[in-house]
């Protein structure tokens, strides 16, 4: 900061931790950081911009849907583009192998080919295998465990903390593969 800070909250909030408006909810933010608990506070905040622009897009006040283009959902920095038309993000990832195409929640929706991966089953034997809100020990715990079961993972990455991580296809959240045995 440039001057002095005129907010005594600002010391709660992690600096960096939310890189688009839409992180600012801890809810929708891939770290649970941010400066709001209540969910969808990013958007809240666009929409009040847009209406303030005169710039909503008629009655309904929705906000933008972007599309986000990037190895994986909790790889920031890896993205090489924000879309709103999902037709251009797909060609995008199309053109750039190992890359997918994300909604605003963090949802692969869309793997090409030549990245495709393949669902898979896996059992939890332990308890109380925690589940994740990202792919990392770095990311909150969602306050729930798996218990023991079979689970489908929809989506692998690197991680803090385990050898690699798995997306539960229930869309709880991640969960430490080293904890697992593939069926």
């Amino acid at each position: 900061m440039k001057n002095d800070c005129v907010d005594p909250r600002f010391k709660y909030v992690t600096r960096g931790s939310a890189e688009y408006v839409e992180w600012l909810g801890q809810q929708e933010n891939p770290q649970g950081k941010g400066w709001a608990a209540g969910a969808g506070y990013g958007e809240k905040i666009l929409t009040i911009l847009k209406n303030i622009c005169g710039t909503a897009g008629g009655a309904s006040g929705t906000a933008d849907i972007w599309y986000r283009v990037r190895k994986t959902w909790a790889d920031a920095k890896s993205q090489i583009g924000a879309f709103k038309v999902l037709e251009n993000a797909k060609n995008c990832a199309d053109e750039n192998p190992g890359y997918r195409v994300f909604d605003v929640n963090g949802v692969n929706i869309y793997t090409p080919d030549t990245a495709a991966f393949s669902p898979y089953l896996v059992r939890v034997s332990i308890t109380d295998l925690n589940i994740r809100k990202g792919p990392g020990t770095n990311y909150a715990k969602i306050g729930k465990y798996t218990g023991i079961g079979t689970f489908t993972i929809v989506e692998e990455a690197d991680g803090q903390g385990a050898s690699r991580w798995g997306r539960q296809k229930s869309g709880a959240g991640w969960i430490s593969l080293d904890y697992c045995t593939k069926v």
